[in-house]
């Protein structure tokens, strides 16, 4: 904790000295406003890399997933239910769906497993399988395949044995499902087998959510392994927890409960089989990491810890590989209330917050970038908007989140009426008369207490009183409790979003969504948010001209504010030839995928100071 103090009073020492010599002052003018460009963190550990080492031959790749938990095992990549069981699978059986740079699906390709086909006009979605696509039994994948996955995900009896979420509004459009799911039908009607090789799925309605995958299962299962398996004993089934086939580049072989899973090549795998035999991959405590990246027990830690980055940096055993995360962190307003009845969000004109100017001042007080290079390494960096960061073609290159410009802010405050009526250096409320406002952040980590007080020495500084809620950080319950139930003691907050793979907000900040926190709508946001997801956003061209509009209105409205996007850090050991960490994300694309995993050295390498 005394380092991170000791970091808290250097960057705010070091931001009072910018300002008394005038060099943050934010806006569009301020030449030296992104003292971490976005990209700088990539252009020195960039997401791919390749050695120039002769290739050997090794048996056996050695990867480790970062838990101070085990895996529950639920080895298929569209039923499982924990990220960690997703790890094991992402790069080594999931292989269905490619996607491209802003990580739509792949659609009319010869080369992808599956030939994805869109109709709009018919409200059909056609998969048509590639006859080089097998399961590592070197059987074919079949739409019997297909249809098996969908009516398992979609039974109620599994659903309730699985504590399945997988059943949701998007997946509700498939026409025919819903009957299936109250036992009205004993088959889905919407998907229309035309061959072993061919199925047409029928939809309800059509939006671009199709193009991301929305409204469809991710990958499948093999029908043959299900065939006999109640629906309610499906979860804990041998086929989905020992010994599921694969069509991916490997397949399991070993499973030890919870610690660790062996992979083997799969010799069918449609675009041939992999360099590397087998690999292993286990669980590896948080205590373990640094001294078993440094001795070289692995090839590739996935999901080390933030808190490592500085230790492992100064490794030369290693390529460290970064790129976007699917994430934000945001400050959020309590501008009204949920009204349970009617499932929506009511906004209060009288709000504390309500003021935009307000909230546009408590805006420009923070520099996220300085909070990135000091708290996170460099791992982080002001958010651009609200928008995921991993859709390029959907933002709006002008709009670069909000920067620290202490005077702007100051000013904003001034015009809103907000005033420092006695002279003590703190603002009153436009009547004249003393206000505070309360900030809810969540405990956890080194970080959260020295950041907490970051923000309110920043808020100070423009004349504002602000005190955390209960004058303490609060867990992560008590936090997400509090805030979901419009506790009136809390005025704004800060919190985080994990994005989809789909880029659609309607679920984050439309007016009917639960997780709007900030309870905010009005009728030029909830139209540009709607026309996101209209047959009109269909189009590529609409939809990001749409997109952008959307992303400007709720930018220039901020119910919340972007804080920072984040990156992660894949250690690889050296002697791993080339890793393409974009296309892993991508599901496979053609430059990039485990199969050409190689390595120039018969075991890892170790550190030259261990």
């Amino acid at each position: 904790m005394r380092g991170k103090l000791s970091k808290f009073i250097s960057l705010f020492a070091g931001m009072l000295l910018l300002i008394s010599c005038g060099d943050v002052n934010g806006g569009a003018d301020n030449k030296s406003k992104d003292k971490i460009d976005i990209s700088s963190i990539e252009a020195k550990y960039p997401t791919y890399f390749k050695n120039d080492g002769e290739t050997v031959q090794t048996d056996v790749l050695k990867v480790a997933i970062v838990s101070d938990s085990p895996f529950k095992g639920i080895f298929n990549g569209f039923l499982y239910s924990d990220g960690i069981d997703n790890n094991f699978m992402r790069y080594t059986m999931n292989v269905a769906f490619p996607l491209d740079d802003d990580l739509k699906i792949i659609l009319d390709s010869d080369e992808t497993p599956i030939k994805v086909t869109v109709n709009p006009e018919e409200k059909t979605v056609t998969y048509k399988i590639n006859p080089k696509f097998k399961w590592s039994n070197g059987d074919p994948v079949t739409t019997k395949d297909i249809v098996k996955t969908y009516e398992i995900f979609a039974n109620q009896d599994y659903i309730t044995s699985a504590k399945s979420l997988r059943f949701n509004k998007n997946r509700k459009a498939i026409v025919g499902i819903e009957e299936y799911n109250e036992g009205k039908a004993d088959k889905i009607s919407g998907l229309e087998v035309i061959d072993d090789s061919t199925i047409k799925i029928h939809l309800k309605e059509i939006t671009p959510s199709v193009y991301w995958g929305g409204n469809f299962a991710g990958e499948f299962v093999n029908a043959k392994q299900f065939e006999g398996i109640p629906m309610d004993k499906i979860i804990e089934s041998p086929a989905l927890r020992k010994n599921p086939l694969s069509y991916g580049p490997y397949y399991i072989k070993d499973v030890i409960q919870g610690e660790k899973v062996i992979f083997e090549a799969n010799p069918y795998f449609y675009k041939g089989e992999p360099k590397i035999k087998r690999i292993e991959m286990e669980i590896l405590p948080p205590p373990q990491q640094v001294a078993a990246i440094k001795s070289g027990k692995y090839d590739i830690v996935f999901g080390a810890n933030i808190d490592i980055f500085p230790e492992i940096e100064k490794l030369d055993n290693i390529n460290i590989a970064t790129r976007k995360r699917n994430y934000m962190n945001y400050i959020a307003f309590k501008l009204g209330k949920w009204d349970a009845e009617k499932n929506e969000c009511v906004v209060n004109p009288n709000a504390k917050m309500y003021d935009i100017n307000l909230r546009k001042a408590i805006a420009y007080a923070i520099d996220n970038d300085a909070i990135g290079e000091q708290f996170f390494h460099g791992l982080a960096t002001t958010a651009k908007s609200q928008l995921s960061p991993l859709f390029p073609s959907l933002h709006n290159p002008e709009i670069n989140g909000y920067k620290i410009d202490i005077e702007k802010a100051k000013k904003l405050l001034d015009d809103a009426g907000y005033k420092d009526v006695d002279g003590d250096g703190i603002r009153e409320d436009k009547d004249g008369k003393p206000i505070k406002f309360t900030f809810a952040m969540m405990s956890g980590g080194e970080t959260a207490e020295p950041l907490s007080q970051y923000y309110l020495q920043q808020w100070k500084l423009i004349g504002l009183n602000v005190e955390l809620v209960d004058g303490r950080l609060l867990d992560f319950n008590n936090f997400y409790d509090r805030v979901d139930a419009d506790d009136p003691a809390i005025d704004f907050c800060m919190a985080a979003i994990g994005f989809g793979s789909d880029p659609q907000q309607v679920s984050l900040f439309g007016k009917t969504a639960g997780f709007n926190i900030s309870r905010y709508t009005s009728e030029t946001l909830d139209t540009a948010l709607s026309a996101t997801v209209s047959p009109e956003a269909m189009n590529d061209e609409k939809r990001a001209e749409l997109y952008k509009n959307y992303e400007k209105v709720f930018m220039d409205e901020i119910p919340v504010i972007p804080q920072r996007n984040n990156y992660e850090f894949l250690p690889i050991n050296k002697r791993v030839k080339m890793f393409d960490w974009t296309e892993s994300r991508r599901g496979f694309g053609k430059e990039f995928d485990w199969s050409m995993l190689e390595v120039t050295a018969p075991t890892p390498v170790v550190d030259s100071k261990n």
